[in-house]
C-alpha cells in the first residue's frame, strides 16, 4: 500500500537508506538523509512510502512540478533489497506519475550513469534519455536526464 511519508518514520527510513548501495556511492549517512527528508516533509515534497503492514519497503521523493518551468521531478525511488522485483518500484512510479499529472505533462528525472538497472527500469516505462550532466554530483559520474511525457488523467 502506498502512503504518505510519516515524520516519525524518518529515522529509521533514513538509516535503511543509507545503507543501500547508491547511497553509499554517494556518501549519503543516515544522519543527512534524515535532515533532508524532514526539510522535505516541512516543504510539503512528495514523500510516498510502500508499507508492506510490518513496515516501509520503499520511498518515492518527488516535486510535482517546477522543472524546467514545465514538469514534475523524481527526486528518488528506494526498494528496499527484500522487496525488490515485486512491483514495488512500479508502484512507487505510477504514484508520481500520478501527482505530477495533476500539475503538468511532463515528468523529469536523473540516473547515475553506473545505474544501468535504473536506466533499464525507467526506459521500460516509457522514460526516454534526453541528455547527459557530466560529473554533477561526483566527478567520476555522469547522470543521465530521463524525461517522459504524462498523458492527462
Amino acid at each position: 500500500m502506498i502512503r504518505p511519508l510519516l515524520s516519525s518514520e524518518i529515522p529509521a527510513l533514513a538509516a535503511v537508506l543509507a545503507e543501500l548501495p547508491l547511497m553509499v556511492r554517494y556518501k549519503r549517512t543516515a544522519e543527512a538523509l534524515g535532515r533532508d527528508l524532514e526539510k522535505a516533509l516541512a516543504h510539503g515534497d512528495g514523500l510516498l512510502v510502500w508499507d508492506e503492514g510490518a513496515g516501509t519497503a520503499g520511498l518515492c521523493w518527488y516535486f510535482a512540478a517546477g522543472t524546467l518551468g514545465m514538469g514534475g521531478y523524481l527526486r528518488l525511488i528506494a526498494v528496499f533489497p527484500h522487496s525488490q522485483s515485486k512491483g514495488v518500484g512500479k508502484a512507487l512510479l505510477d504514484a508520481f506519475e500520478a501527482g505530477v499529472a495533476k500539475e503538468s505533462r511532463h515528468a523529469f528525472l536523473l540516473v547515475s550513469s553506473f545505474n544501468t538497472d535504473a536506466q533499464r527500469f525507467y526506459e521500460r516505462h516509457g522514460y526516454r534519455r534526453v541528455g547527459t550532466l557530466p560529473a554533477l554530483v561526483l566527478p567520476d559520474v555522469d547522470e543521465h536526464i530521463y524525461w517522459k511525457r504524462i498523458p492527462a488523467p
